[in-house]
């Protein structure tokens, strides 16, 4: 299984982005595999990304907004991935984690896609940012280089 984290999505529905051609590259070594079978992401990134969606990304409101009611769709049916559906347990696991790493600029999505992770023994996450790194997941395509 693959974890799917917001940024790799708001990328991959937003051709504006500046990391969709990294994400697509990623989608196009995957072609012929269905998302729906290989991927799960939560409920809680299922938000996030609707709500990046619904304010980032193109100049017009409007299509931001239609934007972010298909890709919500889309999330919400599965056409992503499996949808995981966090448990109070797993929330109160994640905000302990967050409470312990001050020195990081993790959000709380973010420490609950690691709790989710190492409870299912995912080991990849495809993210446009270092966080997973710093957890020896395999992250794919990772954080853009430095110039």
């Amino acid at each position: 299984m693959i974890f799917l984290d917001t940024g790799f999505l708001f990328a991959f529905v937003s051709e504006e982005d500046e990391d969709h051609s990294r994400v697509d590259a990623v989608l196009e070594e995957q072609r012929g595999r269905r998302l729906a079978e290989i991927a799960i992401t939560t409920n809680h990134v299922v938000a996030e990304t609707i709500t990046l969606c619904r304010s980032k990304g193109h100049r017009d409101p409007k299509v931001r907004h239609e934007r972010a009611v298909r890709v919500g769709r889309q999330l919400r049916s599965g056409v992503f991935g499996h949808v995981h559906h966090a448990t109070l347990e797993e929330e109160q696991a994640a905000f302990e984690y967050f409470e312990r790493h001050a020195d990081k600029d993790y959000s709380f999505v973010d420490c609950l896609s690691f709790v989710i992770m190492r409870k299912l023994g995912i080991n990849e996450a495809w993210a446009v940012d270092s966080d997973f790194t710093h957890h020896g997941f395999l992250v794919r395509p990772g954080p853009r280089p430095q110039p």
